[in-house]
């Protein structure tokens, strides 16, 4: 017998959005760039809830040879847990998130009067 796709109700997805946001103001840039390029990655479909575990648990995971999360971040439980959202939420939702996130925290590092590159 097959299990059944877990359905989520927009109320639900509202609050886990929410609580996908609260987390997202701990990542590192790295932990946050590596997120992100794991995202990216046709390899993401082939992520486990193990391996998300394994994020969580501040070690490296593997994907059909390639390694994500290696050497250990500091915000690895953050990152984890932005993978287990991206699991339930979809990647899409998340990676603009850390898109958006990714690039708010560029325009604050960037000095008044500095140019900035793209």
């Amino acid at each position: 017998m097959s299990a059944q796709p877990f359905q989520l109700n927009d109320d639900l997805v509202q609050e886990l959005r929410a609580d996908l946001r609260q987390l997202q103001r701990d990542l590192t840039e790295a932990a946050l760039a590596e997120a992100l390029r794991l995202l990216e990655s046709p390899r993401f479909e082939q992520l486990t809830e193990q391996q998300v575990r394994e994020v969580a648990e501040y070690r490296a995971i593997e994907i059909a040879g390639e390694r994500f999360f290696q050497p250990a971040f500091s915000r690895s439980k953050e990152a984890g847990a932005m993978l287990g959202f991206a699991r339930l939420l979809g990647a899409d939702n998340v990676r603009d998130d850390l898109t958006r996130l990714r690039g708010s925290i560029r325009d604050r590092s960037v000095a008044p009067g500095e140019p900035t590159s793209g």
